[in-house]
């Protein structure tokens, strides 16, 4: 603890952490900048990579929210293989929302712990804000912090029934906390209006009573093998959320520690012998900046266009509020993702050739961006109008015109397929690299022995 009381922020990891990349995007980003704020040496690593055996150099993997069905074929047979043996051979693993979903039992996932997700019908499906959490204070993570504590979840799943040997519950829900909605619901303002929680659900048509997480845990540990995985539906990596980011570096801690009995330390020196992911052939010329501004402005507009016809309005700087029975996430993900290469970008020292390994994608990424923002802005006129006379959810039919538009923008599931699927794989590599140039392989070298103590 700080001298004001403040949870302390320095982190005390000896080695770096591997970051799962792969559809990741804006709660990817979230996680990078904590990691950063926190001063906790780790690496991004791709699918690919994970699956080619890169793991072999870490003792924990961060995996961040995201869609857990994109992150299993992202990972692949080979991958999905070589994160159980991680575990298996005393590697620790810790997931957030997505990506603790990833590790349960309930397809589509990895399969790595004997639980599965809460059916849709007997969860509260659509919970956002901050939620006050009551841990066990005689585990190691809870050094230093008080028995009950604030975090943030975002539209989390829940668990179902983790009481298998292996499974431990870390922390349950205690109650709602400042800025707490259900759907677009802010709590507050419903307790206010004395409206039983029975009338709301019959007419939004999902559970809304908040009560039915309380109680509920919130963060599990589960052992496997020689390893162990925490996973925990609260976004305990929310930027500015000082007690969940000081639980984060608790159980980053408690992981190395528990993976270094059975995986020997590294030699700080390799992570410098990794090939640069941007040798100088590969650095993005000015073409590939102006491409990639004028995405970001067709994104920028379309949220504007949001705004003004009332169906969001931003909540975080990285995170938009918006409408039951539109989309929101992924129309805010694509300007934040946006926003945040071409700053990278901007501050690179820039190639003089006309054409880069940056080019191709940035050309393909514009043009994509203008027309999905313009055939986005006719789905959301066509949604608004449709939502005056019907209550709208994401799924179900509305007429033909708004289903032709959803099913291409988005395809037909929850998570985003279509046209936006193409987008946004695109921007993930891109992301993954601008990450990469960012934080070279050197700075992580050049941390380790600074924290290893060697000359």
């Amino acid at each position: 603890m700080t001298e004001e009381g403040r949870p302390d922020s320095r982190s005390h990891i000896p080695f770096p952490a591997g970051l799962l990349w792969d559809q990741s995007l804006v709660w990817g980003l979230i996680c990078v900048e904590t990691l950063k704020s926190l001063d906790v040496p780790f690496r991004v690593l791709s699918a690919q990579e994970i699956a080619s055996g890169a793991l072999g150099d870490f003792r924990v993997l961060i995996v961040p929210g995201g869609w857990a069905a994109h992150k299993v074929k992202a990972l692949g047979r080979q991958g999905r293989t070589a994160v159980a043996r991680f575990v298996d051979g005393g590697g620790s693993y810790l997931g957030f929302c997505g990506g603790a979903g990833l590790a349960l039992a309930s397809p589509p996932s990895l399969g790595l712990v004997p639980l599965e997700r809460l059916p849709l019908s007997e969860r509260l499906p659509n919970a956002s804000g901050e939620v006050i959490i009551r841990g066990r204070t005689d585990h190691s993570a809870w050094q230093d912090l008080p028995p009950s504590l604030p975090v943030s979840i975002w539209w989390p799943s829940q668990f179902r029934n983790p009481s298998a040997a292996a499974c431990g519950t870390l922390a349950v829900y205690e109650r709602p906390g400042r800025d707490f909605r259900v759907a677009d619901l802010p709590i507050d303002a419903c307790r206010d209006s004395k409206t039983r929680w029975e009338v709301w659900e019959k007419s939004y048509g999902i559970n809304l009573d908040p009560r039915r997480i309380l109680g509920h845990p919130a963060v599990i540990e589960v052992e496997r093998g020689k390893g162990r995985l925490v996973l925990s539906y609260p976004h305990l990596e929310t930027p500015g959320d000082l007690w969940g980011n000081r639980l984060f570096a608790n159980l980053l801690q408690y992981l190395d520690q528990q993976a270094a009995a059975h995986l020997p330390l590294k030699n700080p020196g390799q992570y410098a012998a990794e090939p640069d992911a941007f040798p100088e052939t590969a650095r993005p010329c000015r073409e590939t900046l102006e491409r990639l501004e004028a995405a970001h402005r067709e994104a920028e507009e379309l949220i504007r266009f949001g705004e003004e016809n009332l169906l969001w309005s931003w909540r975080r700087s990285w995170l938009l509020q918006w409408q039951r029975g539109i989309r929101g996430l992924e129309y805010g993900t694509l300007a934040v993702s946006l926003r945040f290469l071409c700053r990278e970008i901007s501050s690179l020292d820039l190639s003089d050739k006309p054409v880069d390994a940056w080019r191709k994608p940035a050309v393909q990424i514009q043009r994509d961006v203008a027309d999905f923002c313009q055939e986005a802005k006719r789905l959301l006129l066509e949604e608004k109008a449709a939502g005056q006379n019907a209550n709208l959810s994401k799924l179900q039919s509305v007429n033909p015109t708004v289903d032709a538009l959803r099913a291409r923008l988005f395809g037909s599931g929850m998570s985003h397929g279509g046209f936006s699927r193409r987008i946004f794989d695109t921007l993930d590599a891109m992301l993954l690299n601008a990450l990469r140039r960012w934080m070279p392989v050197q700075a992580w070298a050049d941390g380790l022995s600074h924290r290893s103590g060697t000359p």
